[in-house]
């Protein structure tokens, strides 16, 4: 097992109840469980301000629950990475091996998978295992803005994985490119310290308020109606509709249409901004065509900033694994599927955007490696599951209707 995360500590939990008596080597750079909500993480993706934006029901593993208030529906990061590490804790009979970096994943001649890693103190060692299960996820590296970058611009110019706090840009101008949750998040706290907030939109997105009618907007397909076919459209079609009347059109804040409809997409979830865009506190710009020296060029024109924050996401870099799995991640063509053709027993977990709770993924994902370990073969379905196409929202429910070919 690589990667003490989110995926990391399900699949390892998931092992435990599938394949009893199975030896478990537990590897991870890192030496505390959470992976990207553990701030001492060495992929740390957090933020001082920064709020789960799934909420607390939705975001734990099954049987266990986050120990705050019950009327506290969004948690903090800190709380939530407090949570993790005492799930993973609770996973016994596993050979712990924290602080070890793995170095490469190759396949050895008796069929098997040969792991090498380095520990703290760079001393080097390795292992072969009959099945790996990677969950060192897509986030490894900053994604920058596709454009023209000069290469000394007069302004600060920063991915948002660098972000901590607003201090550093009390009285600043600043420009946040992206109109996701982090630089949704981002634009909304540096309103009260900069001395102006533009967003750069390239494709517009569904914004909801975190709840709405006294309920955590992710918890809207609940109860008694999500029990019947179709109903999970129906109450897509019916959210979609209710959004619109009650937060009124998009172009009335300044924010372009959504290309697909709400069922299809992946909300970005804000209690502020656009109560922050009606009131002048954001302004919102075109899609970034060029980062030049002075100023930043938009499709609809140009203006200066004393400081540019790329929020444009993250994407994959795990140099430790083959280097035809890599290429097949790097290009997106691994889709749902948990092995690359070819590789059997080498399981990759989180190689996509989940468009619920990373925890409801991550569990169904781990539950389906769990059964092919549990039979001692390798997952072998008929056709691979399809690479995921661009903007496509990807839900456990879309997950267990991929792997039902691997039952």
């Amino acid at each position: 097992m690589i990667g003490s995360g989110v995926s990391g500590i399900a699949a390892v939990r998931e092992i435990g109840a599938e394949v009893p008596g199975a030896h478990v080597t537990w590897l991870s750079a890192d030496t505390e469980a959470g992976g990207l909500w553990n701030a001492s993480s060495t992929c740390a993706r957090v933020y001082d301000s920064l709020f789960l934006n799934t909420s607390r029901r939705q975001s734990t593993f099954h049987g266990t629950r986050i120990p705050v208030d019950p009327w506290i529906e969004f948690v903090h990061h800190s709380i939530y990475a407090t949570y993790l590490a005492e799930v993973a804790a609770d996973c016994r009979g596993v050979d712990r091996r924290w602080g070890h970096r793995v170095t490469s994943v190759s396949r050895h001649a008796d069929g098997g998978w040969r792991v090498a890693w380095r520990d703290a103190d760079g001393h080097a060692d390795a292992a072969c295992f009959a099945a790996v299960i990677d969950a060192t996820g897509r986030n490894a590296e900053p994604r920058w803005p596709g454009v023209a970058v000069d290469p000394e611009p007069s302004y600060e110019y920063r991915h948002s994985a660098a972000y901590r706090n607003a201090a550093p840009y009390r009285g600043r101008n600043v420009l946040v490119v992206g109109n996701g949750a982090s630089a949704v998040d981002i634009a909304c706290e540096l309103v009260g310290v900069a001395s102006g907030v533009t967003v750069s939109v390239r494709t517009p997105k569904w914004h909801l308020p975190k709840m709405m009618f006294g309920r955590p907007v992710d918890r809207s397909a609940e109860g008694l109606l999500g029990r019947f076919p179709g109903a999970r459209r129906l109450t897509a079609a019916v959210a979609e509709f209710v959004v619109r009347k009650v937060l009124g059109p998009y172009p009335t804040y300044g924010l372009g249409v959504p290309p697909s409809p709400l069922a299809a997409s992946t909300p970005v979830l804000n209690d502020h901004f656009l109560g922050d865009l009606s009131h002048g506190r954001i302004a919102v710009r075109g899609p970034v065509v060029e980062l030049g020296r002075t100023a930043v060029r938009f499709a609809d024109g140009e203006a200066a900033f004393d400081a540019v924050i790329a929020a444009t996401g993250f994407r994959e870099r795990a140099v430790h694994l083959p280097g035809d799995v890599q290429e097949l991640l790097g290009t997106g063509g691994l889709g749902l599927a948990l092995e690359a053709p070819g590789r059997p027993a080498l399981f990759l977990m989180n190689r996509f955007r989940c468009g619920d709770a990373a925890v409801r993924c991550a569990e169904v994902q781990a539950a389906a490696i769990g059964r092919a370990l549990r039979r001692g073969q390798a997952l072998r379905p008929g056709p691979l599951p399809r690479p995921v196409a661009p903007g496509a929202r990807i839900t456990a429910g879309v997950l267990r209707g991929a792997y039902a070919a691997y039952q």
